[in-house]
């Protein structure tokens, strides 16, 4: 199965303020961005209930005193959101099967597959989820590079 883990800071953001800064001074009419890491895993079932508790216990992952985490309702981002990942597999396409897979080090039992992403959040004057015109100009003038990255978007 296929679980996606978001972990954001709770205090300020200021990679997310900096983009947010640059993105207004190239034109481009964004009025928020958040920035979250996003952990996509491929788990077994029996494993899928602890994959929680094995992140939380990663102090380089997450930290509760600066780190919210929560796990997402859908493995694909919503509208005003893209997810930006290395260029290594097709957009939606599950992580790759590897072996033993770590993260911070630490072998994640019954993990068989894991992506991390950064997850960009943007809304408009209101509010409200930027529109994907807007999620598309962000990411072509700032927030992802073809070259060597993928962006999956709602």
């Amino acid at each position: 199965m296929i679980r996606c883990i978001e972990v954001a800071l709770s205090i300020p953001d200021n990679e997310a303020r900096t983009a947010l800064a640059t993105l207004r001074r190239l034109g481009v009419p964004v009025a928020g961005l958040e920035r979250a890491d996003l952990y996509r895993c491929d788990v077994a079932e029996d494993a899928a209930d602890s994959l929680v508790a094995m992140l939380r216990g990663l102090e380089t992952v997450f930290n509760p005193n600066k780190h919210v985490l929560r796990v997402l309702d859908e493995a694909l981002p919503l509208a005003g959101e893209a997810w930006v990942a290395e260029a290594t597999a097709a957009p939606g396409a599950p992580p790759a099967a590897r072996g033993d897979v770590r993260l911070a080090g630490r072998i994640l039992p019954g993990v068989r597959g894991l992506e991390r992403a950064v997850a960009w959040r943007m809304t408009d004057d209101l509010g409200n989820p930027a529109s994907a015109e807007v999620v598309a100009r962000a990411l072509a003038t700032l927030l992802y590079n073809p070259a060597f990255q993928k962006a999956t978007t709602a």
